[in-house]
């Protein structure tokens, strides 16, 4: 897994990485399965959130336990180099009580056996090894403790734009080569009018294959080919910088902008490869069920009533 691409998004302060309302974490369906799994743990519960990123679902936790008047010792472990209290606004106060522990793998857990009375995961289980992780999780939940994880549906709403989108980078990075030849203009210096002219058209052409690609998305489903979007204004402002800039400086720009649809392009793919279809989840329960969970179950989770956005699965350790 692209572990570094994670790290730089989580760096941008995001809370969320799926449908979230104006306070940035999950609403609606998402929000209301979370609550109605935290509405039925002890007044002195601890819980641990696996692969949490910037802590989306321990601040639900946080929101329900102040609601019951609950006091709750909460956990959150991600194997990338996570710092929400730092890289979230105003996360010193949002995620006081919260315990993070950065560079910490879900198959390696750090804690004790028999601590938690409940853990959990958002998009979070997937991207490990499931069975070890699993063994993990078995370890360290209380008998008598529950898990509940809302993990990637290959067929959800989030996967059918990232496998669009997957494409919309190809087109643009690897078919077009788009910033390629934007760094080939603006770096030429002192050569023939002809070769400066070449290359001008030929990154007229490769914008032009961009747009009327960005066109075809938007007949296809207005609002989509971002992508394209995006790389068409990168190469417009820095087509425009290379009038007050001097050209190695501009190349450098143009390089940092295509690692940056490049890094969006392994968060995708990551997405995409780790995501279970109807076979995936079962071999996942069947994991759960060898090593001692009961009361599994599972089912697809909508949000706003019918757009899928994942997999909700529950299990117990009795």
């Amino acid at each position: 897994m692209s572990l570094e691409q994670w790290e730089t998004y989580y760096r941008g302060g995001a809370i969320a990485t799926g449908p979230a309302g104006p306070d940035g974490l999950y609403d609606q369906d998402v929000r209301r399965a979370w609550v109605g799994f935290f509405s039925t743990l002890p007044m002195d519960a601890r819980l641990l959130d696996i692969a949490t990123g910037n802590g989306v679902v321990p601040l639900i936790a946080l929101d329900v336990a102040r609601s019951r008047g609950a006091q709750w010792a909460i956990e959150a472990t991600d194997l990338a180099r996570i710092d929400p209290v730092h890289q979230v606004p105003n996360g010193a106060e949002r995620f006081a009580g919260i315990r993070f522990h950065p560079g910490v793998a879900t198959e390696k857990l750090p804690f004790e056996d028999a601590r938690f009375d409940a853990v959990t995961g958002h998009y979070a289980l997937e991207y490990s090894d499931t069975a070890a992780a699993l063994a993990q999780i078995h370890r360290v939940l209380k008998p008598g403790g529950d898990a509940q994880f809302i993990l990637h549906h290959a067929s959800s709403e989030l996967l059918l734009t990232a496998r669009r989108s997957l494409a919309d980078c190809d087109l643009v990075l690897k078919q077009v080569r788009l910033y390629r030849r934007v760094h080939r203009l603006i770096t030429m210096e002192n050569v023939p009018e002809a070769q400066l002219k070449a290359a001008s058209d030929d990154l007229v052409a490769g914008i032009r294959t961009v747009r009327e690609a960005h066109a075809t998305a938007e007949t296809r489903q207005p609002g989509s080919g971002r992508v394209f979007a995006v790389a068409i204004d990168a190469a417009q402002k820095l087509l425009a910088s290379r009038r007050t800039q001097k050209p190695a400086l501009v190349g450098l720009e143009v390089d940092r902008a295509e690692e940056e649809l490049r890094a969006s392009w392994r968060r995708l793919n990551d997405l995409v490869e780790h995501a279970l279809d109807e076979a995936a989840i079962a071999r996942l329960e069947q994991q759960a069920a060898t090593l001692g969970f009961t009361l599994i179950e599972r089912h697809p989770l909508h949000h706003a009533g019918n757009h899928l956005v994942g997999w909700q699965l529950a299990m117990h350790r009795p």
